[in-house]
């Protein structure tokens, strides 16, 4: 018997950033990534909300944190137009095939148009059939380009949101601007 399960997707604001952190950590562990510890994490993510760079919904199954994604605004240098790239789409296992993905991928493209986004953009492992299907559901096409990845180390960030990102990061792996 399938019973439906209540939830809400919500827009996030800097204070939101503990409750985001466990599942984007989670996310990363699932993904087998190196990955920061939760407060690192929530402290870039309060970055990122009060530089205005980023968005970030957060799903909730009675007040339980079970969701979250980044919806990171970016510009196209070759269109000169804006789009919405999103990351950090991350579901709890006992969340998933509820329905919840769909609101928050339907929530979190509403929120791109409604910023003047002209695409939005996401990058998904070939083997996450799911995620895919989900994507494919919203019309989304696979452009065929392939995520290539190098490490590099903190570097000097032009950009005054990243700036302010970067130098939270500095200070919390304890590294001075100068050793960067």
């Amino acid at each position: 018997m399938a019973f439906e399960v209540s939830f809400i997707v919500r827009l996030c604001h800097p204070e939101d950033a503990p409750l985001l952190a466990p599942l984007i950590v989670a996310l990363a562990m699932e993904e087998g990534e190196e990955v920061a510890t939760p407060e690192e994490v929530a402290t870039v993510v309060s970055a990122l909300l009060e530089s205005g760079a980023s968005d970030f919904l957060l799903a909730l199954i009675e007040d339980r944190p079970v969701g979250c994604m980044q919806i990171a605004y970016r510009l196209s240098t070759w269109q000169a137009l804006p789009y919405a790239y999103i990351e950090d789409f991350y579901l709890a296992p006992e969340a998933r095939r509820q329905g919840i993905g769909t609101k928050m991928l339907d929530y979190a493209l509403q929120r791109a148009d409604g910023q003047g986004s002209d695409c939005v953009q996401l990058d998904v492992r070939s083997a996450n059939t799911p995620a895919r299907r989900l994507y494919e559901r919203f019309a989304f096409q696979d452009s065929g380009s392939i995520l290539m990845k190098l490490p590099l180390p903190l570097g000097e960030a032009y950009d005054p949101h990243i700036a302010e990102v970067m130098e939270t990061v500095r200070q919390l792996r304890g590294q001075d601007r100068n050793d960067a």
